[in-house]
């Protein structure tokens, strides 16, 4: 899959390692780069999605790199990681604790996919930014 088409307006790339705080770094990387553009409205489904992402790319045991991109009121979260493994976003069992990131990244993005990279690895991206209108439940599972 393709990177989605939004003009680049402004961009910040990090580069995270491996480690446990790695998505508490970018959780807080976020929050920085969201409040100097002033997008609040974006921000809580940013946090959950980055801090998701970040999760899964600290699996793949290297260090991984977080692109926040702004156009106008959305922002595009890439995070990018060595491995190939595809991403896998089934339904688990009410008996597992972990697994359900890519539902949550699902319920708090407006569209999010992956792609393959020519340099090897993978990009997993999700776009943040139109807000829930009242009444509707942020997650759409």
């Amino acid at each position: 899959m393709r990177r989605p088409q939004i003009g680049e307006s402004r961009v910040h790339r990090f580069p995270l390692p491996p480690h446990p705080i790695a998505a508490e770094q970018a959780r807080l990387l976020t929050k920085i780069a969201l409040a100097d553009w002033d997008l609040r409205d974006a921000l809580d489904n940013a946090l959950i999605i980055v801090a998701e992402l970040a999760t899964n790319a600290m699996k793949a045991g290297d260090v991984f790199r977080l692109s926040l991109t702004r156009q106008g009121d959305t922002v595009l979260i890439e995070v990018w990681d060595g491995s190939e493994a595809l991403p896998d976003r089934r339904r688990r069992s009410v008996d597992q604790v972990d697994g359900r990131g890519l539902l949550l990244v699902e319920g708090c993005s407006t569209d999010w996919g992956w792609r393959l990279e020519d340099q090897g690895g993978k990009t997993v991206w999700a776009i943040a930014g139109e807000p829930v209108t009242e009444g509707t439940s942020p997650l759409r599972m």
